[in-house]
């Protein structure tokens, strides 16, 4: 019995030693998955969780003949993907409750076009002019190609138009990122904790737009899954995910770091050439980006030079959450000033939950160096925005910190957390959906 859930599958057993590795294919440079001895932890909360932890909680060994059927190997997927569904009622709620406000407000359209929505359908209708000029206050330069693809692969496919093909695919891709992040939490806390991780995950206030026509979904799906590449030395995979990531947003650069750090020890110690494959893989399509850039407006860092459009004239070195924590603290007054509540929110996540992923080393819970890397890096993206009123949203691309949540709280907690934040995520969508026919005078926006 684990957690309360009656699966076999997850029931720890007495510690043994695997093979050290298993060799998928024929050839000597063929993947390489690691599997390291099993191991068995107890949760901290005192729950008595226990659970397998690493590779070697999820054996990739063909069942004998007469077992399960193979479809049965999704089944731990189906709690995953039942809390990212059930996340969306609020934001159902939020959009209906928008209507029923204001029967001016059209939510399906405004998930589509509102905010960067707008933008990233813009792109993948007209694709990128060839010189940065200010469009209507912005610039579509400002924003990577990878999710207009998307958008666009979506509208060929179907038939529909690009606004409601954005929320179409912003929505699947959601999904998609919620079993990215199972995945990934997985190989290094187990399947428990990784349940927990996509609750949080699923629910937290921002995760609204996990169904609007944002790059959040894609993302958040190549990030997580490159981290559960590295995990099992799928070096070309790893490397592919992060060329997808750094196509979508430009802190997809993180992911080459974690490519790098997670191969080097490979290529020095094994000489494998698989790692050193993956390491020179993972920026091409960054370096695609620029070159493209370059080509088309005479620079090959066109996604700076077109922030400058949206008024970000200057760098705040990471201080941005610290400076709203610091207005709310001097001044009682400014807590009804939502933009500084949701960074101050978001910097006490990020802090708390640094923390609490360094504890879990005293717990012998062997957190690898690419998710140090990816969390950190994560943190400090988060932080770079002028805006505080989308510090918040960007904090979940730091999805490693969910974990370090989901480790310490009791599983008793699962319900009263789910309620809590979907309460919190519906009620925060609302006010932003309303907040859409004042775009003048509008403090909170995604």
């Amino acid at each position: 019995m684990l957690d309360g859930r009656n699966d076999s599958s997850l029931r720890p057993e007495p510690e043994r030693i695997a093979p050290l590795a298993v060799l998928s294919g024929s050839g000597k440079d063929d993947e390489v998955t690691a599997l390291l001895p099993e191991r068995i932890i107890e949760s901290p909360s005192g729950s008595g969780d226990v659970d397998q932890v690493g590779p070697a909680a999820g054996s990739r060994e063909a069942p004998p003949h007469g077992g399960p059927p193979r479809w049965a190997s999704l089944r731990p997927l189906v709690r995953p993907c039942g809390y990212y569904l059930a996340s969306r009622v609020a934001v159902l709620f939020a959009a209906l409750a928008s209507q029923w406000l204001v029967p001016r407000i059209h939510p399906w359209r405004l998930l589509g076009t509102g905010w960067d929505g707008s933008w990233y359908t813009k792109i993948a209708q007209y694709g990128y002019p060839h010189h940065i000029f200010n469009e209507d206050d912005g610039s579509r330069w400002a924003f990577f190609p990878g999710f207009p693809a998307a958008i666009r692969g979506t509208h060929a496919l179907t038939g529909l138009n690009y606004a409601d093909a954005g929320v179409l695919i912003g929505t699947v891709l959601g999904l998609t990122s919620a079993i990215a992040v199972w995945l990934a939490v997985r190989e290094v806390f187990g399947s428990v904790i990784a349940d927990r991780s996509v609750l949080i995950y699923a629910f937290f206030p921002a995760a609204y737009v996990l169904s609007m026509a944002y790059s959040e979904g894609l993302f958040i799906t190549a990030a997580a899954g490159c981290l559960f590449a590295l995990s099992r030395r799928y070096w070309i995979t790893a490397s592919l995910f992060a060329v997808v990531a750094s196509l979508t947003r430009n802190v997809g650069v993180l992911l080459f770091v974690c490519v790098a750090v997670a191969a080097l020890p490979w290529i020095a110690r094994e000489h494998q050439r698989r790692p050193l494959v993956a390491v020179l893989i993972s920026p091409l399509g960054f370096v695609g980006w620029l070159a493209y850039s370059w080509h088309m407006t005479g620079t090959p860092l066109a996604f700076l030079k077109a922030e400058q459009v949206w008024g970000a004239t200057h760098f705040l070195w990471f201080t941005a959450p610290l400076i709203a924590v610091g207005r709310l603290g001097t001044n009682l007054h400014n807590f009804s000033v939502g933009a500084d509540v949701l960074a101050a929110f978001a910097c006490v996540f990020a802090w708390v939950g640094l923390s609490l992923l360094w504890r879990t080393r005293r717990e012998g819970v062997s957190v690898p160096a690419h998710w140090w890397v990816f969390a950190v890096g994560g943190v400090l993206a988060m932080a770079i925005p002028d805006a505080e009123q989308s510090i918040l949203r960007f904090s979940l691309v730091a999805f490693p910190l969910f974990a370090a949540f989901a480790w310490k709280i009791r599983p008793t907690w699962e319900g009263a957390i789910a309620g809590t934040m979907g309460f919190m995520q519906g009620a925060l969508a609302l006010v932003i959906f309303v907040e859409v026919l004042h775009p003048l005078t509008s403090t909170l926006w995604p």
